[in-house]
């Protein structure tokens, strides 16, 4: 299994460094016909509208459309198949906005459900912490099925700890109610009769063992005995199984209704109503109907399965479940390119007309790819390369052709671009810490580009600058402070979960805004090594406070982005184990890419900056604001994603989202949306965790959270108030907004009187914003 894998790694990358400089231009495709059809029965009932029949939603984990690195082909660059496919059929929007904070789960749920943090309850990714009855905290993950309550992951959980809805929802800004889960991505597919196939996508399927089981199963099931039977302490048996594959059904839909593992697909707090629903979860159970169990299937000349009746990568490869040795099963949450895109294939060809996708990164060292990496310290799979190491080339030559077998297999099975929406993205945009061009490092040699000469890095020039908060306050007023970490973007939780003006928590405040470090990847000497702050007005400003007050931080970091911050260890060192960091504020980590393609899609090329106009390559130390590194192309927020899809299938949610119909995404641009366009450009500003709203409130927050003294802290108090003010009003603004846009999407055209004051009041409040910068 892995020779078969080696082997195309290995010719991938031969061809791609064979081609020069010459690959790096978009590969024409093969043109895509409309003939053919899927034989599967089960797409009958599915009702998509405009001519729509499938759809294809794929996430990427940190794969960038911008260059890192100005003489490096970014990595979508060095994917030719699939940026020609996007570019030929569709347009990639380069000037794409995550939220705060950026990072996997609240990107990736962001762009499912079309909601903020604040209102899908999970801003504050991978994992979070919530405050117990003592006043002390316990650390919880972010990914656990969307019905699940908050999973504890405490060796001992403490008694009383938070138990509300992981995906805590609330239908207002500011976030209100309590205990109910945000409303499930696939309703509207299953409503319009097309169920749902989801392959390693957050929080759609079950995420974890701890608590995802039991309430999916229930604590009583044979797979709840099965876990609890396991001695494996990590229970890979269990992910193998039943993690990380699911596909909600819709009625009479026979891939649920001639299972006997279907198991109801609970969803009691749905607006609307969802009931006589049925779901499979595990690839123990949806293996089956994509043809596991049968030896040597094939569609189209493509393989299904092995001489063993096991699902197979698009290499040949058995897909075993991770850290087991044929096992079949899910791979684990890293997979491959050629894992992802073959199980989506499966669901398609199986009759499973809607699947979402997830694909792990290729900065690093891979257990599947033998190409010897030229960051010295990438020994072992899993460790971080930088821009140009030949790991990092033949990663990317492995997925481009995955893509291309993809797209293939796709064509065979008459899903093309005249009956199918593609929608591809990437949840993040991590930036390097390392040795780059524009820094004091550099890698070797001179102008190295990756394809044709890899680039070197030597010990110490790549890896996250690792801070030790313990010791960098250890000389401060704030040495006995009792607090914990939730570093994902650096929150903040005092324990005793004390106001926001307690003296304790305002000097903690003031003592980590004043650390100081030397960088020696920007060559920077005594920088402070924080660059933002926010406290609790300017979180719920950012979307980052939800209706859960036990997971509220008492404020928020946001470091220089080569920085990570941890309660122990040296004060600062280079971990070279990571070396792409997430979660902060910064262009280079916050603005991402995403694409359109097929039918009722504009062919627009690039909207946006190109590869090499990006900040990163620009700009390595991050000195922009985030506005001000978007002045090129269509300012598009991750939450714009999912109604644009919806609108594209002529579906839309019961609720209200946080996003609208991208209107440079659509061939055909209905009157009322691209009358709201102006509009919509001002509520973004206002609405953004990353707009102008946002970024000279959080300037100010910045500001003020470090100043003063024990004796007056009168700065603090004045913007704190102003804030309160401006969020007060924000909110309200954006709600009327929102309420306008949402009438627009449904074809009601906007009155003038209502444009001009909703856009006068816009205007006034970042005019009221950017004075608080002054």
């Amino acid at each position: 299994m892995r020779q078969k894998h080696t082997l195309v790694v290995a010719a991938a990358t031969a061809a791609l460094v064979a081609g020069g400089v010459v690959t790096m231009s978009p590969a024409v495709a093969s043109p895509v016909p409309a003939s053919s059809t899927v034989t599967a029965d089960s797409t009958a009932g599915c009702q998509l509208g405009n001519g729509v029949k499938h759809i294809i939603s794929l996430v990427f984990d940190n794969v960038h459309f911008a260059r890192d690195n100005p003489n490096v082909p970014s990595d979508l660059e060095q994917m030719p198949h699939l940026m020609d496919f996007l570019t030929q059929y569709g347009t990639i929007f380069s000037n794409v906005h995550t939220p705060l904070i950026a990072h996997t789960a609240d990107d990736s749920l962001s762009i499912y459900s079309g909601l903020y943090g604040d209102r899908h309850g999970q801003p504050l990714t991978n994992t979070y912490k919530t405050y117990n009855p003592d006043g002390t905290t316990d650390p919880a993950t972010s990914f656990a099925y969307w019905t699940s309550p908050v999973v504890d992951t405490a060796a001992h959980p403490a008694a009383g700890h938070d138990t509300t809805p992981t995906m805590t929802y609330s239908a207002t800004v500011p976030a209100t109610g309590h205990g109910q889960s945000a409303p499930a991505p696939w309703v509207p597919f299953t409503r319009a009769g097309c169920s749902v196939g989801d392959f390693s996508t957050a929080n759609m399927v079950l995420e974890n063992t701890t608590q995802d089981i039991a309430t999916v199963f229930g604590p009583n099931s044979a797979e709840a005995a099965q876990l609890a039977a396991d001695p494996d302490p990590f229970k890979d048996p269990e992910v193998a199984d039943f993690i990380g594959v699911g596909v909600h059904c819709a009625q009479n839909d026979p891939v649920c209704d001639n299972s006997a593992h279907a198991v109801p697909d609970a969803l009691p707090s749905e607006p609307g109503g969802y009931q006589g629903y049925k779901a499979l979860f595990g690839a123990k159970y949806v293996a089956p109907v994509l043809g596991a169990g049968s030896p040597d299937v094939s569609h189209n000349g493509y393989a299904v399965t092995n001489a063993a009746g096991n699902l197979v990568d698009e290499s040949g490869a058995q897909i075993n479940g991770a850290f087991l040795s044929n096992h079949p099963g899910f791979p684990g949450f890293s997979p491959s390119a050629s894992q992802s895109l073959a199980y989506i294939a499966d669901m398609q060809e199986a009759g499973i007309p809607v699947t979402y996708g997830y694909i792990s990164d290729i900065h690093e060292k891979k257990a599947w790819n033998p190409t010897a990496c030229t960051t010295a310290s990438a020994t072992a799979s899993g460790r971080a390369v930088g821009p140009g190491d030949a790991c990092y080339v033949s990663n990317a030559a492995a997925y481009d052709l995955a893509f291309q077998q993809f797209f293939e297999r796709l064509q065979a099975d008459g899903i093309t671009p005249q009956n199918t929406v593609f929608e591809i993205s990437a949840e993040e945009n991590d930036q390097f810490s390392g040795a780059n061009t524009g820094r004091a490092q550099t890698p070797t040699p001179a102008g190295c580009d990756g394809v044709t000469v890899a680039c070197h890095y030597a010990q110490g020039q790549v890896g996250e600058l690792q801070a030790g908060l313990t010791g960098l306050l250890s000389t401060t007023a704030s040495a006995s402070a009792k607090f914990d970490l939730e570093p994902q973007g650096a929150s903040v939780y005092v324990h005793g979960q004390p106001a926001a003006d307690d003296p304790t928590t305002r000097q903690l405040e003031r003592d980590t805004a004043a650390m100081t470090a030397d960088n020696p990847f920007s060559g920077a000497t005594g920088e402070h090594i924080v660059k933002y702050e926010a406290g609790a007005v300017e979180q719920r400003i950012l979307h980052m406070q939800t209706n859960d007050p036990k997971r509220m931080p008492t404020f928020t970091m946001f470091p220089v982005p080569d920085y990570y911050f941890s309660t122990t260890g040296a004060n600062v060192n280079v971990n070279s184990s990571f070396a792409w960091n997430h979660g902060y504020y910064s262009p280079n980590i916050d603005v991402t890419w995403a694409a359109f393609a097929g039918k009722g899609v504009t062919v627009g090329g690039v909207d946006g900056p190109l590869p090499a106009q990006s900040n990163e390559a620009n700009d390595p130390n991050s000195t922009h604001t985030v506005p001000q590194a978007s002045t090129r192309g269509t300012w598009v927020e991750e939450v714009d994603l999912r109604p644009t899809l919806l609108h594209l299938a002529a579906l839309s949610d019961d609720y209200t989202g946080d996003g609208s119909a991208i209107a440079a995404a659509l061939a055909d641009t209905p009157s009322a949306i691209a009358d709201v366009g102006d509009l919509k450009a001002l509520y973004q500003q206002i609405n953004s965790s990353v707009g102008a709203f946002a970024t000279d409130t959080l300037i100010a927050e910045s500001r003020a959270l470090a100043s003063g003294s024990v004796s007056d802290d009168s700065t603090f108090a004045t913007t704190e108030a102003a804030l309160a003010d401006l969020a007060d009003h924000r909110d309200k603004v954006a709600g009327q907004m929102k309420t306008v846009i949402a009438a627009a999407a449904a074809g009601i055209e906007p009155s003038h009187g209502s444009l001009t004051s909703l856009a006068a009041q816009a205007t006034a409040l970042l005019r009221q914003a950017a004075n608080l910068t002054r």
